[in-house]
């Protein structure tokens, strides 16, 4: 199974696996793999990984899927907030990992859309167009084609994406709102974390408001301008405040929370195909809102 893709370069020196991640929304060692395997064309010629494109340069391809990793149908739940002939947007249950993986065959929300798709006579392969981390709650968007998951990938690119995070975090937030922002990149010392660093890394920005201040916590929303990797963790940490349950950057976590209390709460983008601005919301998950109950002052 294929997509093809022909995509026109939107800026200078970037290394082609970098830039096919972020527009094709795959994750780079994937991206890497097809180039390796000549499924990536600039011109008549297949680049190295290091490649740099440059802007109004042509590039052509097909996404050919991985042969370990099988897209299996599995009656699996899910809940949807919103759906139309291009797209549904998922209300992401905790503990569920998005894609399938040599770690994570089974039980993925792809496994789930598919066996959906399929009830529902659609299509057989859904293109999520984002990702949320296995522990976050909330709305994450499904093109159901691939011409639809391309030009959400662009918005996403083009940062015209507004999303909104809801989120309990360790300590009481003194400022009503604040910024934050730098280049993310891996932790010098845990490759497993990620990390705001001087060099490298990928610049990040969040702007955030204090909703609640509880004993103890602040209850917070975030607005992520950019997308990298594990950024609001990252970004609440840096401010001393970290996600309330998140065992990676946080103090306390396994004490205060089973999972990360952070949940995707609205997403608003521009519909492929009328255009129109539309405006999605996954009501709070149920833990959150107990902990923020549990902990009012």
């Amino acid at each position: 199974m294929e997509d093809k893709f022909r995509l026109r370069g939107d800026r200078d020196n970037v290394r082609i696996d970098v830039y096919l991640s972020e527009r094709l929304s795959l994750p780079r060692s994937k991206v890497k793999r097809l180039i390796e395997e000549g499924h990536v064309r600039v011109g008549d010629k297949v680049p190295k990984s290091s490649f740099k494109v440059r802007r109004d340069m042509e590039i052509e391809g097909e996404i050919v899927a991985d042969e370990p990793v099988l897209l299996v149908a599995e009656d699996i739940p899910v809940t949807i907030v919103y759906e139309d002939d291009y797209l549904l947007v998922i209300d992401k249950p905790k503990d569920m990992v998005v894609h399938p993986s040599l770690g994570h065959r089974a039980g993925t929300l792809v496994n789930a859309i598919l066996n959906y798709l399929r009830e529902a006579g659609g299509g057989e392969r859904p293109g999520i167009v984002h990702r949320l981390d296995r522990g976050t709650t909330g709305v994450i968007i499904v093109a159901k084609d691939v011409k639809t998951q391309e030009a959400l990938s662009r918005q996403f690119h083009e940062r015209t994406v507004e999303k909104t995070y809801r989120a309990v975090v360790e300590g009481v937030v003194r400022d009503d709102e604040g910024v934050v922002e730098g280049n993310i990149g891996r932790h010098p010392a845990d490759r497993k974390r990620m990390a705001l660093v001087a060099k490298g890394g990928r610049y990040s920005f969040s702007r955030y408001k204090v909703i609640q201040r509880l004993a103890g916590f602040t209850y917070v929303e975030v607005y992520p301008k950019t997308g990298r990797t594990h950024q609001i963790r990252v970004h609440m940490a840096r401010l001393g405040h970290p996600i309330v349950g998140d065992d990676l950057y946080g103090k306390r976590a396994k004490r205060l929370a089973e999972r990360p209390l952070l949940h995707a709460l609205r997403i608003a983008f521009d519909h492929p195909q009328s255009g129109a601005r539309l405006t999605v919301e996954a009501a709070v998950a149920p833990d959150i809102e107990a902990f923020v109950r549990d902990h009012g002052v």
